[in-house]
């Protein structure tokens, strides 16, 4: 044989070789496989990075005769839980400054999970829990048992508003819940003279290609935090009747550079949960004293709504 032949043989012989050599550890699934849960809440952006551990049938979980965990235990596995935070927020109403913290759960005498600490050193095996130290944030937490089950630990943001929300540990039946606030990067009141041009009754129509709606009347004023609300009534629905939904809508009035106009948000429970992105009410500005008309425009700069005061 040439040569070249018994090269080419040997070429070949390596690549059937390398194809049957095991892959290496780090394709094997593991027990507790990585998990990121990346949330953004108006800016600010929360970021949790762990392992997922599974029930695997250990029952309870905690408690006295449960499954061992240390008296120091990170919500996780392997490597210690880690949160980042990309703005100052408040966790559980404690003041959270930026930065990345490892998450760690100390639990009671009755093996309960007791409070929650945030250390600054990142990098720990969950084996090695870290002492108690002075630049570590704790608090109190509190868990229940009574959540639909889940073998898979896993963090979850619930209940997300423009404020904040619910950041939630999920394992089991167990829940854990944790308030988060973040500061608002949104100006969402008006001064008396920013309020005082729209404040009264307005009569008001859906205007598009199909022609204008029946009437119905929307009523701005200005509560004492300072938010000018409007409040629908009479708005027609497409089954004849009214629409329910708008009705009741309590929409905040949020001031904009604009001398005159205002971007529309849906607050429920006095918590402003979404704008209107891209919609602003116009009021007419060429009269003296208060406007005597309004323009609800859409996105395209297109009017949909038409209003004119009755008081």
């Amino acid at each position: 044989m040439s040569p070249g032949g018994l090269a080419t043989r040997g070429l070949l012989a390596l690549v059937a070789a390398v194809a049957t050599v095991p892959a290496p550890a780090e394709a094997q699934i593991r027990a507790s496989e990585p998990s990121t849960l990346t949330q953004t809440i108006d800016g600010t952006v929360f970021r949790i990075d762990y392992f997922r551990p599974r029930t695997r049938g250990r029952a309870p979980l905690f408690g006295v005769d449960a499954v061992v965990w240390e008296h120091v235990w990170t919500p996780g596995a392997n490597w210690a839980t880690r949160l980042s935070v990309s703005k100052p927020v408040r966790i559980a109403d404690r003041e959270v400054p930026s930065g990345t913290w490892s998450v760690w759960i100390e639990m009671d005498e009755a093996m309960m999970p007791h409070e929650i600490i945030l250390e600054p050193d990142t990098l720990i095996f969950h084996t090695n829990p870290p002492e108690r130290a002075d630049d570590q944030l704790r608090w109190p937490v509190t868990m229940t048992d009574d959540a639909p089950f889940r073998e898979l630990l896993t963090w979850d943001f619930e209940d997300i508003h423009s404020r904040g929300g619910t950041l939630a540990l999920r394992w089991g039946t167990h829940r854990i819940a944790l308030d988060v606030e973040v500061e608002p990067s949104m100006v969402v009141t008006t001064t008396p003279e920013q309020a005082a041009m729209a404040l009264g009754t307005f009569e008001a129509r859906f205007v598009g290609e199909e022609g204008e709606s029946p009437p119905f009347t929307v009523t701005f004023s200005r509560s004492d935090d300072g938010i000018l609300h409007a409040d629908f009534e009479g708005v027609p629905g497409r089954d004849g009747g009214e629409d329910e939904w708008f009705n009741g809508l309590d929409m905040w009035m949020i001031p904009t550079e604009g001398e005159g106009w205002f971007l529309p948000g849906e607050a429920y429970d006095g918590v402003l949960w979404e704008t209107w992105a891209g919609n602003f009410f116009e009021f007419d500005l060429t009269a003296e004293g208060p406007s005597g008309s309004f323009v609800l425009r859409d996105e395209f700069d297109e009017p949909f709504m038409r209003g004119t005061r009755i008081r």
